[in-house]
């Protein structure tokens, strides 16, 4: 698995030649890993900083409202942290897949230019997030409101719609296209890769 992780971060800006499935799929482990491990890093303290917020207003007594109304203050300053955040995380994850995934491409004979199906869709998707962010709160925001109709929070979900597609689309893309099987021998990409 080492191997084909230095494999990747050695070759993340060279396209050429060809990487099979074994050392694609671990490199793409180890990208995730990394991507999640990231977000939490973000997150967690985040997370802790609005809790203990609301927890100091619960123990000052200072009322329901101001104490959802805290933390609904805390929790959009929160969401805009990690639209930020997703977008430098998604950005980091494109740069480090890219090329590994156009070598994947050539392994099963295929062009490498259709890595930018999945690359657009997931620009535009990571393009739109602070106005789909933007959204999400104000919703929550007429959701907090006294006698407010907007009580559903799957409307939140639903809002979100079409845009999330984008966002799993070169997910999809990746696994389908990471699973072909190799070409047996050199392609017209170069000899058969060294697997890990």
């Amino acid at each position: 698995m080492l191997g084909a992780v230095r494999h990747g971060l050695v070759h993340i800006f060279d396209p050429r030649g060809r990487d099979a499935r074994q050392t694609f799929w671990y490199y793409v482990l180890f990208v995730v890993l990394l991507r999640v491990a990231g977000g939490m890093a973000v997150s967690i303290p985040l997370t802790v900083n609005m809790m203990r917020a609301g927890f100091e207003a619960a123990q000052r007594n200072d009322g329901e409202a101001v104490v959802q109304a805290q933390m609904m203050q805390q929790m959009t300053g929160m969401m805009q942290t990690m639209a930020g955040v997703g977008i430098v995380i998604g950005v980091v994850t494109m740069v480090l897949l890219a090329a590994s995934l156009v070598r994947r491409l050539h392994d099963s004979g295929l062009s490498g230019w259709l890595v930018l199906v999945p690359g657009l869709s997931y620009a535009v998707a990571l393009a739109m997030l602070p106005t789909q962010m933007d959204r999400a709160i104000a919703l929550m925001q007429r959701m907090q409101a006294p006698g407010s109709a907007a009580t559903n929070p799957m409307a939140m979900m639903q809002a979100q719609g079409p845009i999330a597609l984008l966002g799993w689309a070169p997910a999809l893309f990746v696994v389908i296209f990471g699973v072909l099987k190799s070409t047996d021998g050199p392609n017209r990409y170069g000899d058969e890769p060294t697997r890990f």
